[in-house]
């Protein structure tokens, strides 16, 4: 018996429902929005499942390194659900092309910038394929922060439920070049502003390598300010 990759997607979110306390915050992307590309912190390797699986939009992808394609059943999974496969050892042109040609087609594709998992759980140095790919498509970004994803084995020893929350940022737009701006220092800058964007969206102790950056300070005051000022 085959099971298409709708039908498994709808089975996973059963099991999720049944064994995480999951919370979901903004997950609604409008299907007006053709083609975006979601960037999340990586602290687990079911970020992947939850990320596909946090929003009702079925176009829905993942890059995903290949080392995982020969994890035992949950290699099997992500063959089911279909990802990306990305080669973490060397450039691969191949996954970033695939990419590209998924968000030209209006999907969305989930990618983590920091480009393997965290093992601390705190945002470490990410690497600049989301802005280069971000450049490439001029796609709009939509942040993402995961919470608890790396929490099964513990919640399983303690017999209880995970708990799951996912919050997901405003779409926005790659900072503007400055004029006589050096490509490798805009490409740093816009990758700044990327990881910032995800790390105020999960705890400050999660924030890692970007706590203490300025834009990370700013960007609380701005959503702030739209709290107390919703009509602004």
């Amino acid at each position: 018996m085959t099971i298409n990759r709708a039908d498994l997607l709808n089975l996973i979110r059963k099991l999720i429902a049944k064994f995480c306390d999951q919370k979901i915050y903004n997950p609604e992307i409008p299907e007006s929005l053709n083609g975006a590309i979601l960037v999340t912190n990586h602290i687990s390797r079911l970020d992947v499942v939850f990320l596909m699986l946090s929003t009702k939009r079925e176009d829905v992808i993942a890059l995903t390194a290949s080392n995982y394609r020969r994890a035992p059943f949950f290699g099997t999974i992500l063959k089911k659900i279909g990802v990306i496969w990305l080669d973490r050892g060397e450039s691969d042109f191949k996954a970033m092309r695939e990419t590209a040609d998924y968000i030209k087609k209006g999907w969305i594709v989930g990618l983590a910038p920091e480009g393997r998992r965290s093992r601390s759980g705190k945002l470490i140095e990410a690497k600049p394929g989301a802005v280069l790919i971000a450049m490439k498509t001029g796609a709009p970004i939509i942040p993402v922060g995961l919470v608890g994803t790396a929490d099964m084995g513990k919640a399983i020893k303690e017999w209880r439920k995970m708990d799951v929350t996912i919050n997901f940022g405003e779409a926005f737009y790659l900072p503007e070049r400055e004029e006589n701006e050096h490509n490798r220092d805009y490409v740093q800058r816009a990758l700044e502003e990327v990881m910032c964007r995800i790390a105020v969206l999960i705890p400050e102790e999660q924030r890692g390598f970007y706590a203490a950056h300025p834009r990370v300070k700013s960007l609380l005051a701005e959503i702030e300010e739209k709290k107390n000022n919703p009509e602004a």
